[in-house]
């Protein structure tokens, strides 16, 4: 049932755990609230309802990344917990962030904001195929998604249009594209611009 279940949710891009019988987990946030919600065998819960073994994975997440912690320090311990799992887990996809074993599986490439301090920490990683992207290329991609002329995205940039375009190659590349439609078209699907 399990594999069923999975194949089902990919094919109609459903939250993992969104069915009844797909035991896997998935975390996503709310952007308004900033509070952090599971999807667990057809049902929806609250983040403190999330099973020991599985929050006990990510405290360990929290407790490596010395930003992380030194950005969510002036919040409880409990808060900055939730805010960490909202940074790294918030986006809701049909790859499921741990496995039905509480295992690790995935983090995503959810943008709580354009400007948030997590993309600075070390645990999160907003990746194209697999490749991590730098802020810089994130700063840039965004910037390309706002339709804004070359210049105009050189100039917010402070730097030269032909960097720009030396940048825009890369990106190119990377996403293994041809064009700026095919960037910005694979970094919405890959949720990378939202």
């Amino acid at each position: 049932m399990k594999d069923k279940t999975t194949t089902l949710n990919r094919i109609h891009q459903l939250p993992a755990g969104f069915m009844v019988g797909d035991l896997n987990i998935e975390l996503f946030g709310d952007l308004k609230t900033r509070k952090v919600f599971m999807i667990h065998n057809g049902q929806n819960k609250p983040f403190s309802e999330l099973p020991q073994n599985i929050k006990k994975l990510i405290v360990d997440q929290y407790i490596k990344d010395d930003v992380a912690r030194q950005d969510l320090e002036h919040l409880s311990t409990k808060e900055a917990i939730e805010q960490f799992a909202f940074c790294i887990y918030g986006a809701a996809d049909s790859t499921p962030d741990f496995s039905e074993t509480g295992e690790f599986v995935s983090d995503d490439n959810f943008m709580c904001s354009n400007n948030c301090k997590c993309l600075k920490w070390k645990t999160k990683n907003i990746t194209v195929d697999g490749n991590v992207l730098t802020l810089r290329q994130i700063q840039i991609l965004q910037l390309l998604a706002t339709d804004l002329p070359d210049k105009i995205i050189a100039h917010e940039l402070n730097i030269t249009e032909s960097t720009l375009n030396t940048h825009k190659a890369k990106l190119f590349e990377k996403f293994n594209v041809n064009n700026k439609q095919g960037l910005i078209t694979k970094a919405i699907y890959q949720k990378i611009i939202q």
